[in-house]
């Protein structure tokens, strides 16, 4: 854990907001450094709503969701 109180608040912005509506000063809220050697990543057909829609859809009928392609690189 990166105990940055200045840090947390320089990350902050709306998109996180919606999990934690007390603020980047709320205790629950931490930084994590992560130091990783692989990552794998996926490119949604349709951007962000198509995203969205495919998450409600996968939540409502309990599959999984068609998150699109995805990949795997070494870092």
């Amino acid at each position: 854990m990166v105990e940055d109180p200045a840090k947390k608040r320089d990350l902050w912005n709306s998109a996180v907001e919606a999990w934690f509506p007390q603020g980047p000063d709320d205790a629950g809220v931490v930084l994590l450094k992560v130091e990783g050697d692989s990552a794998e990543y996926w490119d949604s057909p349709g951007g962000r709503l198509a995203t969205v829609f495919s998450f409600a859809k996968a939540k409502v009928s309990g599959q999984r969701i068609d998150a699109g392609e995805n990949e795997k690189v070494d870092l």
